[in-house]
């Protein structure tokens, strides 16, 4: 299995492609949590054809896929600077999205996006990375305490008319 992470440019099939991967895994991530018109609504809201094509344009954003085999399975956003979605002190890179294709999980795809974001964050000298991750999603909770995060706070995600409680991982570099 070859894999290679690729870093995201702003055309028409990549906007494309890149649409579909998050209606997908979003969809896959959380049918039977919420009422299907929260989870349409927030997509249509936050991650339309055309709202894809503004965060590609975004400076201070990144979107990657991670291909298996020159096939797409699965995909990471990186926020900087005053991209990311909420301020913490010190210099910080956030982890908006990381999604992985159910065909495609235990693969350890979810790890070699994570090391790729640190070896990022170290790059650019930050102090930490930090993400959200739903309350309830148990895997993911396990998964990230295990490569090093720890929970440091909790926020609210508007899921729809459903708010969502986020627990707050962080994952200090220095």
């Amino acid at each position: 299995m070859t894999t290679e992470i690729k870093h995201l440019t702003n055309s028409k099939q990549t906007v494309r492609n890149l649409h579909q991967m998050i209606v997908k895994t979003f969809w896959d991530t959380y049918r039977g949590t919420s009422a299907d018109h929260n989870i349409a609504d927030y997509l249509e809201q936050n991650y339309s054809l055309e709202q894809v094509k503004k965060q590609l344009q975004q400076p201070n954003c990144a979107f990657y896929f991670i291909l298996v085999n020159g096939k797409i399975g699965g995909y990471m956003k990186l926020n900087f600077d005053e991209a990311q979605t909420e301020t913490y002190q010190g210099k910080s890179l956030e982890i908006e999205k990381l999604y992985v294709l159910p065909a495609f999980k235990r693969q350890g795809l979810g790890t070699k996006l994570l090391t790729f974001a640190e070896e990022t964050a170290v790059n650019r000298d930050e102090d930490y990375m930090w993400l959200g991750v739903w309350s309830e999603n148990e895997k993911a909770k396990a998964f990230y305490q295990e490569i090093g995060f720890h929970q440091e706070t909790t926020h609210t995600f508007e899921l729809g008319d459903d708010p969502q409680t986020d627990l707050v991982f962080v994952k200090k570099l220095k």
